[in-house]
């Protein structure tokens, strides 16, 4: 790991780390903090231990000292923000000029659930098209109208005359890896997850290559056909069953217990298979203890982008997070499993954003449940477009070359998840005050007039999200937020925020610090 120091305050006995670009006024400005002494300001590697002046200069030399040599001149008083930034070619935010993306015209080539991305994208972009497939042989209008009306938005029904006159093409789900390698091959500026996608659909391939790279591999069966499937739940008690990607849709990963509790669910993915039934093909793995954290970051061809966020999920509930500023703080166990996923990113040159579930037990051995090789979903993309305040900076900087690293204010982040029965019926109605159009992220969405409607047949609507800086904050902020969102039929489950942070508690015990 690359040694770093950050400017860093130390006031009323906490320390406030700033990013690399930083100044020490940034820091002030940001954290409200006032009257601060020359004494105060110094630096720190990690957040944790506090270096003078004088202190980082010795620091300097002794853990970067070709970078001291650049410098030593320059430091008889102490070590200063600007002189460090100089020697490391850091090009600080004040000396940063505010990047114009108003020439830029971008498309968002997505399957509905990220009508977000582009909503966010033409806050800052001259032009941002859409376009989700909908054709079929009997084609309903249900899909073509994904992303109609959205703020700055404009639908269209064909992306390949759009392709040449592109800027930036942003894919941020999967199932598009082959065309877009296409698109790579061709020069054209494509922002997605590409050939690595195969990590997370290829879920056997996925396994072997986590075996490969060193990462701990927890036991694993590949079984192929509904007779094997039955044959091993028989034999076998508490494992999670998940079938192959492209059988996704018929059925969701699931825990199994015993036969009696799997039966019904077999006879069911049985059922819809038809004649392929003994052709499905399914990863049975044992159950681990312990709590389930992620990180949500990105990646520029192997090397992990900071600041980075880890966090715990709850299906159909919300959602609890954390910003890292460097890998120092970042929690060991996620790193590693970062760094036995980087061999991929780096063979790929992906540039992309990525998630992964993660067990973890008391014997901190760190277990890859499921890497998410594109945009997580619904709270995690939904709280990415806020909290990464630059975030089309970063987009377009994937599809030009050019590398940006993410700037994140907030250290905690939290969304609750929003679901109705309803709206994989029909168009649902989702109401909201207008002031809180920021913090309510919608899903397979259109606008029509004034009002939003979610298109079916979906049951998820969306996430709401908050952005703050203790976890009381964002869970208070995020409640509040929620019950002011109405809906025929909508379902959040507040309760869930309160699980989360138990997990939160039993990780800190596990080395996941929060």
């Amino acid at each position: 790991m690359t040694p770093f120091l950050f400017p860093a305050i130390r006031f009323g006995g906490q320390i406030y780390q700033g990013e690399h670009d930083d100044r020490h006024k940034d820091i002030e400005e940001r954290e409200g903090l006032e009257d601060i002494r020359e004494s105060q300001k110094g630096f720190s590697p990690d957040g944790r231990l506090w270096l003078s002046r004088t202190q980082a200069v010795n620091w300097v030399r002794n853990h970067e000292p070709d970078v001291y040599e650049k410098l030593k001149d320059k430091v008889e008083d102490g070590l200063t923000s600007e002189a460090y930034a100089a020697a490391k070619s850091i090009e600080r935010k004040a000396d940063r000029e505010p990047v114009d993306l108003s020439h830029v015209k971008a498309l968002v080539w997505d399957f509905g659930l990220f009508t977000e991305c582009a909503v966010r994208l033409a806050r800052d972009c001259g032009e941002v098209k859409y376009f989700c497939p909908f054709a079929d042989a009997f084609t309903e209008p249900f899909k073509k109208l994904i992303g109609q009306g959205l703020e700055g938005v404009e639908r269209v029904s064909e992306y390949w005359p759009c392709l040449d006159e592109s800027d930036l093409i942003f894919a941020p789900d999967t199932q598009c890896g082959a065309m877009v390698e296409w698109l790579k091959a061709h020069s054209y500026p494509v922002v997605v997850a590409g050939a690595a996608e195969r990590l997370e659909l290829d879920r056997w391939y996925g396994r072997q290559m986590q075996k490969k790279n060193g990462l701990p591999v927890q036991e694993t069966h590949l079984i192929k056909g509904i007779t094997a499937a039955r044959e091993f739940a028989a034999s076998h008690k508490d494992y999670f069953f998940k079938v192959d990607n492209e059988w996704r849709g018929v059925a969701e990963s699931f825990k199994h217990r015993d036969s009696r509790s799997s039966e019904t669910r077999l006879d069911y993915i049985a059922y819809k298979a038809g004649p392929y039934k003994e052709d499905i093909l399914f990863i049975c793995e044992e159950m681990l203890p312990g709590v389930e954290p992620g990180f949500d970051g990105a990646t520029w061809e192997g090397e992990l982008l900071m600041p980075s966020r880890a966090g715990y999920e709850r299906k159909g509930s919300g959602y609890i997070g954390r910003v890292y500023k460097t890998e120092s703080d970042f929690p060991a166990a996620l790193r590693t499993i970062h760094e036995g996923l980087s061999p991929e990113f780096s063979k790929h040159k992906t540039k992309f954003f990525y998630s992964v579930e993660v067990k973890i037990d008391k014997d901190r051995v760190p277990y890859l449940l499921d890497p998410t090789i594109r945009l997580a979903a619904p709270g995690v993309a939904a709280i990415q477009i806020e909290l990464i305040e630059n975030y089309s900076e970063v987009v377009y900087g994937f599809a030009s070359g050019e590398r940006v690293d993410p700037v994140m204010r907030y250290k905690y982040c939290a969304a609750v998840s929003m679901e109705s029965s309803e709206a994989s019926k029909t168009f649902v109605n989702i109401d909201f005050p207008k002031e809180m159009r920021r913090w309510v992220k919608l899903r397979m969405a259109c606008k029509h007039g004034n009002d939003f409607y979610s298109v079916p047949p979906f049951d998820s609507l969306g996430s709401v999200i908050a952005l703050g800086d203790s976890v009381r904050e964002v869970v208070e902020t995020v409640k509040d937020r929620a019950k002011e969102v109405q809906a025929i039929s909508i379902s959040t489950d507040l309760g869930g925020l309160d699980e989360l942070q138990k997990d939160i508690q039993e990780g800190k015990l596990y080395g996941i610090n929060f």
